[in-house]
C-alpha cells in the first residue's frame, strides 16, 4: 500500500491556472477558497502563498508497521529531529 499523497507541482499549478483563464465564469475578481471538509469553505488570504524549505520524512505506525510519508517545514523539521533532504516548495499558509 502506498501511503504517500501525490503532491502538485508548479507545472501542474500553472497548467490549472491556464485552464481557469479559459473559463468565462472566472475573472480577476473571482475569490479563492479551500474546501476543508466542513460545512463551510475557508477563505484564502492574499498573503497566503510563500516559498519555503521543506524536508521529507517517514513515520511507521507502531501497530500496523505501515510507513507513511510526509513533509515538514524546515524549522519544524529540526524540532521533530527529521533529517531528510531539503527542497524548496510553494506553501499555502492560511492561518487566521
Amino acid at each position: 500500500m502506498n501511503n504517500q499523497v501525490e503532491v502538485m507541482t508548479f507545472a501542474q499549478l500553472k497548467q490549472f491556472v491556464e485552464q481557469l483563464e479559459q473559463q468565462e465564469s472566472i475573472n480577476e475578481e473571482t475569490k479563492v477558497f479551500i474546501d476543508t471538509g466542513w460545512d463551510s469553505v475557508q477563505e484564502v488570504t492574499p498573503d497566503a502563498f510563500h516559498v519555503e524549505k521543506i524536508v521529507g520524512f517517514e513515520v511507521e505506525d507502531e501497530l500496523t508497521k505501515e510507513v507513511f510519508h510526509g513533509f515538514a517545514l524546515e524549522a519544524k523539521a529540526k524540532k521533530m529531529q527529521v533529517t531528510g533532504e531539503q527542497e524548496t516548495a510553494i506553501i499555502l499558509r492560511n492561518l487566521y
